[in-house]
Parts: C-alpha cells; sequence; structure tokens
C-alpha cells in the first residue's frame, strides 16, 4: 500500500513555517511535483493538520493527484518585502501575493512570469469565467499580464464610506447618517452614552489621507479618486488631468474639518503618539465610526460582538458623495504572481483554479469541512467556526455568489453588500502602474518631508494657515513638482493611448 508522507519545513529567514500537502513519494516518472505558495498572515494547528491530511485527498479526487501544495505563511511584515525579492533574485520556484504598486518592481527586474491567454484558458478556465476581465487588467503591463487575479467581490470606493456602529446610532434616535452635519451630531450624542469610546476609528500618523475619502464629498466639487498618497483627479471627468494633493484646494478643505474634529475629540489626541490606539478601540468595540468599505460591516462585526453581543455595523456615503457614482477597481480581492523560474507554472494555475470549481470545494478550501471547521444554520449562513482558516484566508479568494455570511449578520447588511457595486464606473487608471523610477530620489524626499509635516495637519493638532507654509515649501525642495509633472506626463501618455 502506498503511504501518505509529508514535510513540516521549519523557519528559514524570510521563509516562515511551511506545511506540504499531498504526497512526496517518488515513482518511476519522477514523482510529484511541488507547488509553493506563499501567503501572510498567522499560522495555526489547523492549518498544518489541513495541509497535511485533508488538502491531498481533494487534490486526489479532483485529478490533481501529481502535486503536492507547500504552503508557507510570512508575517505581514514580509509582504513583498526584501525576503521575497531575495527568493525572485535566487531563483525559487514558487507564488505569492501581489499589488498593483509593487507588481512594476517585479516585472521590471525580470522577476515574474507571463501569464498569457492561452495558460488561463487551458488551466485556469474557471478563474477566467469567475474573475472580471478588469482585474486581469490591473495586473497587466503593456497588455501582458504578469499575475492571476482572485476574489469576486464589490470593491467601489474602498473608505470613501463611513462605517459606524448602527446600534449606538440607533439608540441616539438616528437611522442613517447622510451629512457631516448628522456625523457630528452622531458623534455628540453618543459620547454622552458612552464617554470612555473614541470618536474617528482611524488615524495613525502614517495614513496621510487621513479622513480625506469619506470626506470627499465636502472637500471637493469634483468625484474624488486618490491615486496614491500624493496625487488625486476627477474620476467622472473624461480628461487625463490629476494633481498634487497637498498643494490643493481639498487638503485646504479638508485640513479645516479635521482641526474642527481635533477640538471637539473626534479625533482622539492619542493617536499622535500610538499609533495603534485608534484601530485598537474599534476592534474591542469602544469607537464610533471609521473609513468603511463594502465588506466592513460583516468583516468587523464577530470580533466586535465579543466585546459587546448587541452590536451592529453599517456603511453609509455622506455628502455628495451620495450622489456621485462609486468608483470601482475591479472585483479581485489579490493576486498571484508566479516566480519567473518556476518550472511548471501550470501547475499553480490548476491548484488556484480549484477555487472556483464549485460550491463545494470552495467551501472545502475557504472554510474547511462542514462539521468540524465550521456549521451551517437552516439558511445557509455559519453558525459556527470552530476552524478561522484551513487553506487561504476567506478574504482573499473571496467570490459573492458562494459566499457565507455569519448567521450574526443581518440580511439588511448581505444586500447593501451583494449591490454595493451597483452603478459604479471603473476608475480611470485601470491598467496604469506608475514608474517611479525616474523621480525615485524625489519620491524618497517627499516621503520623508510628508511623514514629518503631514500627520499635525491631517489629524487637526495644527491649523492649515500656520503649519501649511513651512510644509509647502519642504514639498518644493523636496521635488513635489517634478514628481506630479512626471505622473502626469505617464497619465496621459497612458490615458490618452487607450482612447
Amino acid at each position: 500500500m502506498k503511504k501518505f508522507l509529508f514535510v513540516l519545513m521549519a523557519f528559514v529567514l524570510a521563509a516562515g513555517p511551511a506545511f506540504s500537502a499531498g504526497r512526496r513519494q517518488q515513482s518511476a516518472a519522477g514523482g510529484k511535483r511541488t507547488v509553493t505558495f506563499i501567503i501572510f498572515g498567522d499560522k495555526t494547528d489547523r492549518m498544518v493538520e489541513y495541509m497535511a491530511s485533508d488538502l491531498p485527498k481533494l487534490l486526489q479526487d479532483k485529478g490533481l493527484g501529481d502535486l503536492t501544495v507547500d504552503l508557507q505563511v510570512l508575517p505581514w511584515s514580509e509582504y513583498v518585502g526584501p525576503g521575497i525579492e531575495l527568493r525572485y533574485a535566487n531563483g525559487e520556484d514558487f507564488a505569492t501575493w501581489t499589488g498593483t504598486p509593487e507588481l512594476p518592481r517585479f516585472v521590471s527586474k525580470g522577476y515574474l512570469l507571463e501569464i498569457t491567454d492561452q495558460m488561463i484558458n487551458t488551466y485556469a478556465p474557471n478563474v477566467k469565467a469567475k474573475i472580471d476581465a478588469d482585474s486581469f487588467t490591473a495586473f497587466s503591463q503593456d497588455g501582458r499580464c504578469y499575475a492571476l487575479p482572485i476574489g469576486n467581490k464589490p470593491n467601489a470606493s474602498e473608505w470613501y464610506a463611513v462605517a459606524v456602529r448602527q446600534d449606538i446610532l440607533e439608540q441616539v434616535g438616528m437611522r442613517e447618517i447622510t451629512t457631516l452635519e448628522e456625523l457630528e451630531a452622531f458623534y455628540t450624542a453618543a459620547k454622552r452614552l458612552y464617554p470612555d469610546y473614541i470618536g474617528y476609528a482611524e488615524g495613525a500618523p502614517t495614513d496621510t489621507l487621513g479622513a480625506a475619502k469619506l470626506l470627499s464629498g465636502y472637500i471637493s466639487d469634483k468625484n474624488l479618486l486618490f491615486l496614491n498618497e500624493l496625487i488625486i483627479t476627477d474620476a467622472s471627468a473624461t480628461n487625463d488631468q490629476v494633481w498634487s494633493y497637498f498643494e490643493s484646494e481639498e487638503f485646504k478643505n479638508y485640513a479645516a474639518i479635521a482641526r474642527r474634529w481635533n477640538r471637539m475629540g473626534i479625533i482622539d489626541p492619542q493617536v499622535l503618539s500610538d499609533s495603534t490606539i485608534a484601530a485598537s478601540k474599534w476592534t474591542a468595540g469602544q469607537a464610533l465610526f471609521r473609513n468603511g468599505n463594502a465588506g466592513r460591516p460583516w468583516e468587523d462585526l464577530p470580533t466586535q460582538r465579543l466585546a459587546n453581543p448587541n452590536a451592529k455595523l453599517r456603511c453609509f456615503f455622506i455628502g455628495e458623495t451620495r450622489n456621485r457614482s462609486k468608483i470601482s477597481r475591479g472585483t479581485y480581492s489579490t493576486a498571484f504572481q508566479i516566480s519567473a523560474n518556476a518550472a511548471h507554472p501550470e501547475d499553480y494555475l490548476r491548484v488556484i483554479d480549484l477555487l472556483y470549481s464549485d460550491q463545494a470545494t470552495y467551501d472545502y478550501l475557504v472554510y474547511g469541512i462542514n462539521g468540524r471547521d465550521y456549521t451551517l444554520d437552516a439558511n445557509g449562513k455559519i453558525a459556527s467556526r470552530p476552524s478561522n482558516q484551513v487553506f487561504l484566508p476567506e478574504w482573499a479568494p473571496n467570490y459573492v455568489p458562494w459566499q457565507r455570511f455569519d448567521s450574526v449578520i443581518d440580511d439588511a447588511v448581505i444586500n447593501d453588500y451583494r449591490h454595493w457595486n451597483d452603478g459604479a464606473i471603473l476608475q480611470k487608471d485601470i491598467g496604469f502602474i506608475f514608474d517611479a523610477e525616474p523621480v525615485k530620489v524625489e519620491y524618497a524626499q517627499i516621503t520623508a518631508v510628508v511623514n514629518e509635516y503631514a500627520p499635525q495637519i491631517v489629524l487637526g493638532f495644527a491649523d492649515y494657515d500656520t503649519a501649511y507654509p513651512e510644509f509647502q515649501r519642504r514639498l518644493k525642495n523636496a521635488g513635489i513638482d517634478k514628481y506630479a509633472a512626471e505622473y502626469q506626463r505617464q497619465f496621459s501618455i497612458f490615458y490618452n493611448g487607450r482612447r
């Protein structure tokens, strides 16, 4: 009888814990081939067990018994970091998550495999059928795809909404928030009931955009889109114009609101010295609102209910943002890039394609084994989760039609989520990847200036008229004009070239 073997790899430099799924038994034909996936997060004992015993059974049943899956889990601090780049430089054979800002660096160095249409059609037909075409475009350069997108979920206007404690909103006699005035009134009323709670549950000094996105309907008469932390555009305008955020009227308008929020106590005074305070308060159920996206009301609720069993979350758009088109970046969650030296890149596609083959397989890979890793109620919602992750975390392959929600999630929240992207427009920069190489010196200098001067203004601790002149002078000296001009040049070529 053939025996199943598995290997548990130990921590190595930038390697993290590794789990293997499937048999490594050699045969006359050369034995099984190994595919190595590197993801980020935390290892659990159940993941080790699942990768060693449960996943191999699925691979065998689905005709992939010739493969061994080696899963390596690194801390998030390693994401697209020097350890990953060293692995590429050493010619290692693996696939890992990536994002659109990081992709150009790896492509320019020849580290990534081009994933051709033929490869996708042959080895990942389910991915092609389930993931929208714009998501493939987002991870392409010069018409060539360098990462396989996964996930199909509503991503429009991420962080442009405000996520609030709906249960507290109702306690103070309100049902929804449609204006800035209502948001501030909610804070004032809720603070009387919960004096130890903080208002705005964001605000790390490194988050230089602050609340500008959720307040975009008040700081601009345009459908504002932040292309990165320095450059903005009008998402609804049919032109290629971009401009520098920190030198704009939008930033001045935002700074006035941030200053008022700081004086009102909405922005907690501790955030400037403790970058973790705001987020930790939200997790502990002791904060009133923060930036929201489609998934926040159901993703954050289980943790919130550990502190308050009656907690409810809901997202709203306020001000003119409510009347403007939502802006979609595509429906992907992330993407797997494959090293250029992969001996059998098609094997990675075959494994990923399993995710989108059918509901039962999706459940097996995302939630685990029914009755052990999760249980369902009569409505198909998740009643309990003894295991939170067995292979990939739920957010990564998230496919809305097959997604299962926790039983505590209200149907109204689920309905909001499923229809979040209705009527959304695509970002103007889908498929555009800025090459920062021509202004890399300026970018480094600008980043240093922003990190030093922006937090005081962004978090409302300093008055704009007093603090901004020196900030702007330093930005000019650092090269903000050259950076913005280079961004405009590249974006104009991209935008006008596709029309």
